[in-house]
């Protein structure tokens, strides 16, 4: 794969979540999908699409906006921003009607077309500010 198809995978990785409502899509990763997410012990695809479905349940109306991906070699990083009312359950927190905006970054390895690996942080803390949880 080119650098440019590898860098086309890492928006559509959001983009699809987004449609889906939930999880990644099976037909961006690797059998052996690995995603390590803010300091969570590592997931696999299955366990990445409960984390997005729990997102989705609380934020009913969340989507990513991508707002820079760079690619090097196997290697694609996107940064994006999550928003959306938070009007459903979420982590045991009762909805609060709030909107979100959160900052995010995620780094993908990418074999054969394939996303293998993916690395993400995103801005918890400002995030529960964001919902009254903890003070801002």
């Amino acid at each position: 794969m080119s650098i440019e198809e590898n860098k086309a995978i890492g928006p559509r990785f959001f983009q699809e979540q987004d449609r889906l409502r939930g999880g990644p899509a099976d037909a961006l990763c690797a059998a052996n999908y690995t995603a390590y997410i803010a300091g969570n012990p590592p997931i696999n695809l299955e366990g990445h699409k409960q984390f997005a479905s729990m997102f989705y349940a609380g934020f009913p109306d969340l989507y990513h906006t991508v707002e820079d991906t760079v690619a090097e070699g196997d290697r694609v990083a996107v940064r994006f921003t999550l928003r959306g009312t938070h009007t459903g359950n979420f982590m045991g927190i009762p909805p609060t009607g709030k909107s979100i905006t959160v900052s995010a970054i995620a780094v993908m390895h990418i074999v054969g077309g394939k996303i293998t690996e993916l690395r993400g942080e995103f801005d918890q803390m400002g995030m529960m500010q964001q919902l009254s949880v903890i003070p801002g």
